[in-house]
C-alpha cells in the first residue's frame, strides 16, 4: 500500500526520476484497489491507518492515508466502524503527534465521524483521554490556528444533542476555553464563531438551569459574549451570539441588570445591521429589552 502510494504520488506529478525509484506496483494490488473486485471499505480504512500510524511513513503519505480515511468515514456505516474495526485508539493518538497537520486532520476526522451520529458519540466517549486531549488542543493557544478551529469543531460535534458527552466536557472544565478566545481582541472570526458554536452546541443537551448559568457568568462567558455583538465584528458572529442568546431567554433565564445595559448598549451599535443578521434571534432577544 505505501509503494502504491509513492508510485501514485510520482505519476501525478510526472516525475520520472521518482516514478523509477519507487517501482511499478504489484499488478495484483493495483486489480484489487481499482478494479471490479477492489477491497471493501473497513480494509481500506485499516490499510489507510497502518501507513498514519507507520512511522517509516513520511508526511505527505500520511496526510494522504488520512484524507483517504476522512472520505470513507463520511459514510455514516464506515464512521461506526471505526469502534468495530478498533481504530479510535489510533486516531487519538495521532491527536498527540508532532505534525500539526496530522493533529488537524486528526480533529476533523473525529468531528465528521461524530456528526449527527449518536452511535459513534457513544463510541468515542468510551475511549479514555480523547474528549480531555480534544480540550487541551482548543484551548492551547501555542496550537496553529486551524488545529484550534478543528478541535472546537470536533467538540461541537461530539456534545451536540449528547448528555453523557456534555456532562463529561463539563465535568472537565470544558468550558472554561470559550471565555478566553471571546475575549481576546486578537482572536481570529473563525475560532470565535466555532467557540460560540461549540457554546450553542453545550446547550442543546443540558438543562439551561440555575447551576449552568452560574457556571457561564462565574467564567465569564454571557458578559464576553454580549461584548462581542459589535457593529465592527463579523456578522456571523454576532448571528452566533444572538443565537446563544436566544437559548437563553427560551431557557427564561433572567439576565442581570448589568448585562442588560451591556446589551442594551450592544443593540445600538448594531441597529444598522439587523437587515442582515437572523430576524427571528434579533427580535428575540431585543424583546427582553423593553
Amino acid at each position: 500500500m505505501e509503494k502504491l502510494l509513492h508510485w501514485s504520488i510520482a505519476n501525478a506529478q510526472g516525475d520520472k526520476e521518482a516514478i523509477e525509484k519507487a517501482g511499478k506496483p504489484d499488478p495484483k494490488l493495483l486489480e484489487q484497489l481499482f478494479g471490479g473486485g477492489g477491497q471493501d471499505d473497513p480494509t481500506l480504512m485499516m490499510e489507510n491507518m497502518k501507513l498514519v500510524t507507520n512511522p517509516e511513513v513520511d508526511l505527505e503519505n500520511k496526510l494522504i492515508a488520512m484524507d483517504n480515511f476522512e472520505m470513507l468515514i463520511e459514510n455514516l456505516d464506515n464512521a461506526n466502524n471505526i469502534e468495530n474495526l478498533k481504530l479510535w485508539e489510533s486516531i487519538i493518538k495521532v491527536l498527540s503527534y508532532e505534525e500539526a497537520e496530522l493533529r488537524s486532520i486528526a480533529l476533523s476526522i473525529v468531528g465528521t465521524a461524530v456528526q449527527n451520529n449518536s452511535q459513534s458519540q457513544d463510541n468515542f466517549l468510551g475511549h479514555e483521554g480523547g474528549l480531555a486531549k480534544i480540550i487541551t488542543l482548543a484551548q492551547n493557544t501555542e496550537e496553529p490556528l486551524d488545529v484550534r478551529t478543528k478541535a472546537f469543531y470536533a467538540l461541537s460535534n461530539l456534545v451536540r444533542n449528547h448528555p453523557h458527552m456534555t456532562k463529561a466536557f463539563i465535568d472537565l472544565n470544558g468550558l472554561d476555553i470559550i471565555a478566553p478566545v471571546l475575549k481576546d481582541e486578537t482572536s481570529k472570526p473563525k475560532l470565535k464563531m466555532r467557540s460560540v458554536a461549540l457554546l450553542t452546541a453545550v446547550l442543546t443537551s443540558t438543562n439551561i438551569d440555575a447551576t449552568i448559568v452560574n457556571v457561564l457568568r462565574k467564567d465569564g462567558i454571557i458578559e464576553s459574549a454580549i461584548d462581542n455583538i459589535a457593529k465592527d465584528n463579523d456578522l456571523n458572529i454576532i448571528d452566533r451570539v444572538l443565537d446563544f442568546l436566544s437559548q437563553m431567554i427560551s431557557a427564561r433565564v433572567t439576565f442581570t441588570p448589568e448585562e442588560l445595559g451591556k446589551l442594551g448598549n450592544a443593540y445600538s451599535d448594531i441597529e444598522s445591521l439587523k437587515d442582515r443578521l437572523n430576524e427571528d434571534n434579533y427580535q428575540t432577544v431585543k424583546y427582553v429589552l423593553k
